[in-house]
């Protein structure tokens, strides 16, 4: 009869290792998965607010190659006495630390229930959009640069989607 149980010691030590490893990868992916549930639940049902970044430190975790940081936050939303937290944020494609350093004043959402639950929309806006689109456009026959500026504003955060649609709408008519 075959043994479905490992018999030597060997084997059980390996079964119980490979177990564990299993656990707790288990255990960790679910963790960064609760995190990215939790951060699209704040961003569609959360209160606007505003934040500076206190701290920034990279947690060693890499998520699709792009760092994984932890942010210590100062929240401002109205009603509320001014409190910190912590997030957990992966920047994206073309995010640099730069634009999440210390400092940083960042439109966030906060959920209603627990205030300690907060997700980053994007960076606050300290100038009129205008102002940003002047200077970072390229003269009128340079469509394709411009496209790309306009790009970098958006993954900024400094113009909302809607502004790039109007943007983009304008640079595609004249060409």
């Amino acid at each position: 009869m075959t043994h479905l149980l490992p018999a030597t010691p060997t084997e059980i030590f390996v079964y119980l290792l490979f177990s564990g490893i299993s656990l707790y990868a288990s255990w960790t992916v679910w963790g960064v998965v609760r995190v990215m549930m939790v951060e699209r639940h704040v961003r569609k049902h959360g209160e606007a607010a505003e934040a500076t970044v206190r701290e920034l430190k990279d947690t060693g975790w890499r998520i699709n190659k792009q760092p994984l940081f932890e942010l210590l936050l100062d929240v401002r939303q109205s009603g509320r006495a001014a409190y910190q937290t912590k997030v957990k944020k992966k920047l994206g494609r073309h995010q640099s630390i730069s634009t999440m350093g210390v400092g940083t004043r960042l439109d966030v959402k906060v959920d209603r229930n627990d205030p300690l639950k907060v997700a980053i929309v994007g960076a606050a806006m300290t100038a009129p959009v205008g102002a940003f689109m002047r200077q970072g456009m390229p003269s009128e026959g340079d469509p394709v640069k411009a496209m790309q500026n306009l790009q970098s504003l958006m993954d900024k955060g400094l113009i909302t989607p809607e502004e790039f649609q109007a943007k983009k709408a304008q640079i595609l008519a004249r060409i």
